[in-house]
């Protein structure tokens, strides 16, 4: 008996058929794209972290309560004992402090930072340190809530650390001064940044926040002026990361040579673009072995305020003249962490408003993750929270 021919369908059924067929054997290369693509969201490990009595500024309970919820930048050393020791810059007033992290918890120090003299409003947003200097930055901004101009906010600080103790140096025992050593105060980013055509146009005076009038000023425009809000240092250069201006889903850095802005000289600047997509700017970063950590949020612009959810993202950091791609690693799911209240009867007590991450430091960093410690704008002393994200 002759064997029977095998029979393939019709023409256009064939083809049919070779598509279904294709799609199951690509199925499983699919399915593993999109995981890669897929960003995975990540809870607090842990948090808030007692603060104990917290800071003291001795400003009067309104005024001492709104300035422990401003913290909006933290750098940490290990000093000669092996223990974490932080400084906290907050944008209220002009004074820093110092926390040693331990056991899940901030021992808050009593010592004054004071990072500028003679008033104004430093409103200082990043803190950076490279182990030999703490470097501290003003947000360089106009008001938010009515266009003022702000030039006290147009400083970068520096001062030399103690590795004895992680802290800032000070003049010997003798010197009742007690002054911080090798304290700098440069005002020339300012006029750095007036001169790259990236920001030109959006430094000097009334340049409003964001693309919208200011709550205060109905009757200005947003002028998507300069905001900073992210400070990192690495191999001598100052990274600073703008919240504003940022269009078109690009945030913007800015590298500055170290040396040169506080002593003179050739800054070197350099600006990266680099894509975190719409409604979002830098609103903290850190250097890490490979590159950088850059802690993303809501831009100056309301429209992308409710919507807009904080990310962890890396950066290599290198230069480049074209539009940067990150590798987003997570987005923080915040929706669980309580807002503690205020204890009746406790002095120097304060309660949480909201979360607003603004600081960014490494507690550890694996060949396989980040352990992150991330403070916010609107909690009592920051509000520590740690997030364990994948590289």
């Amino acid at each position: 008996m002759k064997a029977r021919e095998h029979q393939f369908p019709p023409c256009c059924c064939r083809r049919a058929w070779l598509l279904v067929a294709a799609a199951f054997l690509l199925a499983p290369g699919v399915a593993q794209a999109r995981k890669a693509l897929t960003v995975p969201t990540v809870q607090p490990s842990s948090g808030p972290w007692s603060s104990g009595d917290g800071f003291s500024f001795a400003l009067g309970d309104r005024k001492e309560a709104q300035t422990r919820r401003s913290v909006s930048g933290i750098a940490c050393n290990l000093n000669a004992a092996q223990q974490r020791v932080c400084l906290l810059v907050f944008d209220e007033g002009v004074e820093a402090r110092y926390a040693t992290l331990r056991n899940n918890a901030l021992a808050v120090g009593p010592e004054r930072v004071v990072l500028r003299s003679g008033g104004g409003e430093l409103d200082a947003e990043g803190a950076a340190t490279d182990g030999a200097y703490f470097y501290v930055t003003g947000s360089h901004s106009a008001k938010r809530a009515d266009c003022r101009s702000n030039p006290h906010s147009r400083h970068v600080i520096r001062f030399r650390v103690d590795p004895a103790t992680g802290r800032g140096l000070r003049s010997p025992p003798g010197d009742p001064s007690g002054a911080l050593v090798d304290h700098g105060d440069s005002e020339r980013l300012w006029s750095i940044m007036h001169a790259l055509p990236e920001l030109k146009a959006h430094v000097g005076e009334g340049k409003c926040l964001g693309s919208a009038a200011p709550a205060r000023a109905p009757a200005l425009a947003g002028r998507h002026g300069v905001n900073i809000e992210g400070l990192a240092v690495r191999n001598g250069r100052l990274y600073f990361g703008f919240r504003g201006p940022a269009r078109n889903g690009q945030a913007l850095v800015l590298a500055v040579d170290a040396e040169a802005l506080f002593r003179g000289g050739d800054s070197s600047a350099s600006i990266a673009r680099i894509k975190v997509g719409a409604g979002r700017g830098i609103r903290d970063m850190v250097a890490v072995q490979d590159g950088f950590l850059l802690l993303t949020g809501p831009d100056d612009d309301p429209p992308g305020q409710a919507r807009v959810r904080w990310a962890i993202v890396w950066w290599d950091g290198k230069r480049s003249t074209t539009v940067a791609v990150p590798k987003f690693l997570a987005t923080l799911d915040l929706g669980k962490v309580e807002l503690r209240e205020l204890k009746a009867g406790k002095a120097n007590a304060c309660d949480d408003k909201e979360v607003k991450p603004e600081a960014m430091t490494v507690l550890e960093e694996t060949a396989l993750a980040y352990k992150l410690l991330l403070l916010s704008d609107g909690m009592c002393d920051g509000g520590a929270l740690t997030f364990t994200v994948a590289r």
